[in-house]
């Protein structure tokens, strides 16, 4: 039983400590903890961890993660496209992970985030700290990591929506205070414009939700691909800011079967992008073909901006925006849409003579 009166001396209290960190029982202990543990030499090679990862190669054996890098542990996407594996691929120049392990080579502790793309097509966002230290004459790191997935996602949306509500209001709040002032004409045309506008960014939010949660049910029905871009970019060019953007449209309307919530969501956000990335006069291209060997339809988006090549690296993934802090849903909902529910494909690409195109395939789901 505890007594508050007793306390142990120094020399017993070390005696302890030592015999605790050597027994059996303190990496036992460490498989509770809720972090992820790893150490790993210079060559970047696991040689500790504490506990199952997430990816499919750590679950139920950690051990088959021995000798393996942090990438390969965690099921990362990119590297197959590198020859050496996990720290050889252009990705990893933009990885939060090998980024904070590449400080503490260099001696400094380090914080910071990750976001792995994993072979399943999900995305796993980590918050990660390494800290270099040295034994036996050896160099290691030392990495803690914590999975921050469902937190980071849904501070995002709902970061992202408020954003979005917030604009609304304040159009409303100056509707508000002119409206005695304004024609009558006038004012009913901005009240249409805002309540679509509102209902359109509640849409939005309760369709990538549910994406989100794997709780989304198709509902294939007979889809104009054509009828359905115009309505896209009729929705956005209501919005004052894209009022004076120029369309250039090419190719021919599509009948096929598909969800039409899902690709409408995927159309506007296509369009939103190609508008948002240049100057207000900017005119952007679209063009719809039909694909007769794979038998789907393909819709690119083309603008005159041309995209650096960190951030083309970075483009699909859930956290990352050219917008700010807490903005980056549009392109990884793109992906998530069009590859998870609707069957299809998605790909850009982007130079300085040409520009860049963003471009679906969607397949019939009849």
């Amino acid at each position: 039983m505890f007594d508050p009166s007793t306390r142990y001396n120094t020399k017993k209290i070390d005696r302890q400590a030592a015999d605790i960190i050597h027994s059996p029982y303190f990496s036992e202990l460490l498989e509770d903890v809720p972090l992820i543990l790893l150490i790993v030499n210079d060559a970047r090679q696991v040689i500790y961890i504490n506990k199952d990862l997430p990816g499919e190669k750590g679950e139920n054996n950690p051990d088959r993660l021995m000798g393996l890098r942090p990438g390969e542990c965690l099921d990362c996407a990119h590297i197959v496209n590198g020859q050496f594996g996990c720290g050889s691929t252009a990705y990893c120049k933009v990885c939060g992970l090998a980024n904070s392990i590449t400080e503490s080579e260099e001696g400094k502790k380090n914080q910071g985030e990750c976001v792995i793309s994993l072979e399943n097509g999900e995305d796993l966002i980590l918050n990660v700290q390494t800290r270099p230290f040295r034994h036996n004459n050896e160099d290691f790191i030392f990495c803690a990591i914590e999975n921050i997935s469902d937190r980071k996602a849904r501070y995002m949306l709902e970061n992202i929506f408020l954003h979005d509500i917030q604009n609304t209001s304040a159009i409303m709040m100056g509707l508000n205070e002119l409206f005695d002032e304004m024609p009558r004409e006038e004012a009913k045309k901005i009240i249409q414009d805002v309540s679509r506008r509102l209902a359109d960014e509640i849409r939005s939010y309760k369709l990538i939700t549910t994406a989100e949660s794997r709780t989304l049910q198709l509902q294939p029905r007979e889809v104009n691909t054509w009828d359905l871009m115009e309505e896209a970019i009729e929705s956005l060019q209501n919005l004052k800011k894209f009022q004076h953007k120029k369309v250039e449209t090419k190719g021919e309307g599509l009948t096929i079967k598909t969800d039409r919530t899902l690709l409408r969501q995927v159309l506007i956000n296509l369009v939103k992008n190609a508008f948002e990335a240049g100057p207000p006069k900017d005119k952007i291209q679209i063009r719809q073909d039909f694909d007769p060997r794979s038998a789907e339809v393909v819709i690119s988006v083309s603008n005159s901006q041309h995209i650096p090549e960190d951030i083309q690296l970075l483009l699909f993934q859930k956290t990352f925006s050219t917008k700010g802090h807490g903005r980056g849903w549009g392109t990884y909902s793109i992906k998530l849409l069009t590859e998870k529910y609707l069957k299809g494909s998605v790909s850009f690409i982007s130079t300085k003579e040409a520009g860049t195109t963003f471009s679906i395939r969607v397949p019939d789901l009849g």
